[in-house]
């Protein structure tokens, strides 16, 4: 796919200043000829990235798997996050679970690989990074496991708060749901 229309800006982040060339970087992929270019599908084609880095944010804008930004730790926390192999598209039903964010939702294993990447980075956005994502963003995480009764334990540090222990029914069969990710 031919990928067109950047451009980036000057942000101040949590005292971080970005540079131009390490700025945000909004992209919209262009279709190919034939291809549908709906208002649905031009959607899908918004990227925006963290300044910075080339994964971290909605799609990319690396030239391939191994193209990392100025954070390449980071970044290839993000590009593996990215390759996630099960996932629940922004509006779509799988599994019986509808995921009703703008943002793709990842199974449990994969937000658990993302989340420890970025402990163990030391690019300084890595906090930025798992906070936004983990904390800020409020988002879920789906595996198959035994029906939750309840919530055992919550953090409340984040609004809302979130469960991180939950309590499951072991006499029933593994159904996929929805799960609080961990604060960062």
């Amino acid at each position: 796919m031919k990928r067109s229309g950047f451009f980036g800006f000057v942000i101040l982040w949590s005292g971080f200043e970005v540079k131009p060339s390490a700025s945000w970087s909004i992209g919209i992929t262009y279709p190919e000829p034939g291809i549908d270019d709906s208002k649905e599908t031009r959607m899908d084609r918004l990227n925006l990235i963290y300044p910075g880095t080339k994964w971290c944010g909605s799609g990319n804008v690396a030239e391939n798997s191994q193209d990392l930004g100025h954070f390449p730790v980071t970044d290839a926390c993000c590009r593996d996050h990215d390759h996630c192999n099960d996932v629940i598209e922004a509006l779509e039903t799988k599994y019986n679970l509808t995921n009703p964010t703008f943002y793709t939702r990842v199974e449990c294993s994969c937000d658990e690989k993302f989340y420890d990447c970025l402990h163990r980075s030391d690019d300084k956005i890595a906090s930025q990074i798992g906070t936004f994502y983990f904390s800020l963003l409020n988002t879920q995480c789906f595996r198959e496991d035994y029906p939750i009764v309840s919530c055992k334990h919550y953090a409340y540090t984040t609004y809302p708060k979130r469960c991180v222990e939950y309590d499951l029914d072991e006499s029933q069969p593994k159904i996929h749901q929805w799960f609080d990710v961990p604060p960062f």
